[in-house]
């Protein structure tokens, strides 16, 4: 059976160094620009070409992420990046950005390309089309399941990456714009403040009917019980999550998945209790199976704990002078993180333990400690280990840049009037090695074979140990230590060069683009509509382009009038009916009757890369993106015809609530306890309102998915004039959950160019179109 890799998070050099002893295959990590981890240490360049050598000579391969959204002004600098990544040998780019994709894939022919989870490819046409412009691996969305997984592995012959273990994003990737929208810090671009891991309360219609609780926090997966069949299915790379984390939780989540795979491939049983307990202790917000394994999606959320919920510890049975008293259930020692639940929690690490008034280096279950504390501490709660320091001694061993990983063979031939010679192979590479100088015969101090063994065995700083060394010598003759440990770093050297590459040249190739034939109308307004109302309003008011969502159906639509299909596709069968807006370059693959296709928002064009390749794939316009500001907006057309000699159709919504999310969990079934098609969204509004009070209404898309809009509609009025003036083809009006005659007013209110003395939005925001 092909052997599955195990690839590993490095936020650090701790985390690096540690995963490849460990037992990781591969590693990804990301330098000090475009990565999805924005807030990681991450790399410098010099850290960068020291990695990548590093990982080569154990025999690990080096993923650098370029996960990130990139606008038109950061092109030149990414491709410089990138560039200097592939002259020092990188296995791969992980890339999230359409343009770069097709660029990238061109430009570097020797250097593997990888589509990011944050492209949220999910479905067999997606994977298809991502083959057909020539990358190597997918690295599937999350919420993929494992029956689709099973269906792509048999009908595309390409490399999938699933991620196995880790924190979870609520949101589909590529397609959250919560922390961007409401706080300024894009997720898409790396810079994520995690507002899902804030509390939220639940609303029905005015009524509130949950009150604030981590509606949105998800779990952390764990599928180490399930690795069989994960393996079965073909997935070519575990992903393990986690840049941000501590070196102990890479170690012990390599350490666990590397005997789960090993033992499944050797055929062993696995009994996962010892490394599920270690896993838990290392991090935990309680764990699911995930989407991938089919997981009650009510069941995917946490709501009540965001953070590390370590393992139960004990409690507080008296508290007295800064000094709390707790009966133990788990061992405590020196060195120990703990936390106390309360309403107020507290947390440190143990310095001294105190037990029948003398001090102790640790105790045990049942016995009573106390500990020095800061605050008061209310009896009754509850205490828990949130670091353990039994496992951060452990894992010390790991850390070590000396740690033998990468087992090697020889041979040592010694005899008299001849050089010494050795060969050695890694598997790979053989290197045959001989000594300037000439044996001689012993005079009086013969060297033995034994020694020649000792001298050759050790090796050093290196990462390399002999598993087998055969020595054929002669009887007494005279080796000088000094050859032998010449030779010794000779073979070695050369064995580092070969296992480095550093004879191999990938190859970086100036890209041509291929002529376009675009054609653009007269700039109009155009509507998109979520209902029946809102189509009717769009049509008095005179509107010639109307975009309907998917989940209404009109059965006389005009004739410019397009669909706004669902941004999931789960649905492989279906096929398009009549000219429509899409979010996904698979969706060429279900247009069998050749309707006109555009570019929709989360499509994610932000430099004209992205817009170009989507024209070159017969789309007919595109709309950019919302992270699109004010003045790349009015640079993009320019640019666009200067480097591609023709003007693009480009659309730009001006109006509407953005979608923040969209979910494949649902906070209202968690809330009622129901399964998937329960169909509360439809009969209700509901919402969530943040802790400044902010209610952010919930929207079905038709598949049960959930869509969680912004608390304000985007409103770029005062723009108005010059966006008129400007090439932008389509000014677009979206509209979710707006009565008629809201709709007609907005309506009308842009249709006079905000000449009107009275604007229908009152409470409003220009999102990130001004910065």
């Amino acid at each position: 059976m092909k052997r599955v890799e195990l690839l590993a998070p490095a936020g650090h050099k701790d985390a690096l160094i540690g995963a490849i002893n460990a037992g990781a295959d591969a590693i990804y990590l990301a330098g000090k620009r475009f990565g999805a981890r924005a807030y990681a240490n991450n790399f410098s360049d010099e850290e960068l070409i020291e990695t990548i050598d590093y990982a080569h000579i154990r025999g690990v391969r080096v993923f650098v992420a370029i996960n990130t959204l990139v606008f038109d002004d950061e092109v030149n600098d990414l491709i410089e990046y990138a560039d200097f990544l592939v002259k020092h040998k990188v296995d791969a780019l992980i890339i999230q950005d359409l343009g770069m994709i097709d660029l990238f894939v061109k430009r570097y022919p020797d250097t593997e390309i990888h589509v990011s989870t944050q492209f949220n490819t999910h479905n067999l046409h997606q994977v298809k089309m991502l083959k057909s412009l020539g990358v190597k691996r997918i690295v599937l969305a999350r919420e993929t399941s494992i029956q689709t997984i099973k269906a792509i592995k048999k009908e595309v012959d390409i490399e999938l990456e699933v991620f196995i273990h880790g924190a979870l994003c609520v949101s589909y990737s590529g397609n959250c714009l919560m922390s961007s929208m409401i706080g300024g810090r894009s997720g898409n671009r790396g810079e994520c403040a995690q507002p899902c891991r804030l509390p939220y309360q639940l609303y029905k219609d005015q009524q509130k009917i949950q009150d604030a609780s981590y509606l949105l926090s998800t779990k952390d997966l764990m599928t180490i019980e399930h690795i069989d069949e994960l393996i079965e299915i073909g997935i070519d790379s575990f992903k393990i999550e986690g840049r941000m984390r501590k070196r102990e939780y890479v170690i012990e989540t390599v350490k666990a998945y590397r005997h789960a795979i090993d033992h499944y491939l050797d055929r062993k049983s696995y009994d996962a209790t010892k490394d599920i307990d270690r896993l838990t202790r290392v991090f935990n917000r309680s764990f699911t199976k995930g989407f991938v394994l089919d997981e009650v999606p009510r069941l995917i959320n946490n709501s009540e704990f965001q953070s590390h919920m370590g393992v139960p510890l004990g409690k507080v049975i008296g508290y007295q002078r800064n000094r709390v008293k707790i009966l133990l259930e788990e061992p405590i020692r020196i060195g120990d993180g703990y936390r106390i639940l309360s309403n107020e929690p507290y947390g440190d690490i143990v310095s001294r333990i105190l037990k029948n008034n003398e001090l102790v280096k640790e105790a045990h279950p049942n016995e009573v400690i106390e500990l020095d504390v800061k605050e008061i501490i209310p009896v009754g709660s509850l205490v828990v280990k949130t670091t353990d320091v039994t496992i951060e001694n452990d894992d010390l061993s790991y850390l070590s840049e000396n740690f033998k990983c990468v087992f090697i063979e020889g041979k040592v031939v010694a005899k008299v009037g001849y050089p010494l010679f050795i060969e050695i192979t890694d598997g790979i590479y053989h290197v045959l090695k001989s000594s300037e100088d000439i044996i001689e015969k012993a005079l009086q101090n013969p060297t033995y074979i034994e020694e020649i063994n000792l001298r050759f065995q050790k090796l050093g700083n290196t990462p390399f140990e002999f598993k087998a060394l055969n020595i054929d010598a002669d009887d007494n003759l005279f080796i000088p230590v000094k050859m032998i440990n010449q030779l010794k770093r000779d073979v070695i050297d050369a064995l580092i060069e070969l296992r480095t590459l550093k004879d191999q040249e990938k190859r970086i190739v100036d890209v041509g683009f291929e002529p376009l034939k675009l054609e653009v109308s007269l700039q109009t307004f155009k509507v998109k509509v979520k209902t029946k109302e809102q189509y009717e309003a769009a049509l008095a008011c005179g509107v010639d382009e109307i975009l309907i969502e998917d989940t209404l159906k009109i059965a006389d639509m005009g004739t410019h009038d397009k669909i706004s299909q669902r941004r999931i596709q789960s649905d492989q069968k279906k096929t398009i009916e009549g000219s429509s807006y899409v979010h996904d370059i698979g969706s060429i693959l279900l247009n069998s009757n050749n309707f006109d296709l555009y570019g929709d928002q989360f499509l994610n064009v932000t430099n004209i890369y992205s817009a170009y390749t989507l024209f070159r794939l017969g789309f007919k316009g595109i709309t950019l993106a919302y992270e699109v500001s004010k003045d790349r907006v009015f640079k993009f057309i320019e640019l666009f015809e200067h480097t591609f000699d023709v003007t693009p159709p480009v659309d730009l919504i001006v109006y509407g609530r953005a979608d923040l999310m969209l979910t494949k969990y649902c906070p209202i079934a968690k809330t009622f306890k129901t399964n998937p098609h329960c169909h509360l969204c439809e009969k209700n509004q509901y919402a969530l309102e943040d802790r400044l009070n902010q209610k952010y209404p919930l929207l079905h898309d038709g598949s049960c998915h959930l869509r969680i809009l912004h608390s304000k509609p985007i409103h770029l009025f005062q723009y108005i004039e010059e966006l008129r003036r400007s090439k932008i083809e389509g000014l677009r009006l979206d509209f979710t959950i707006e009565d008629a005659k809201q709709t007609r007013d907005i309506i009308k209110f842009y249709q006079s160019y905000a000449k009107d003395k009275i604007n229908p939005v009152k409470d409003y925001t220009y999102g990130r179109f001004i910065k």
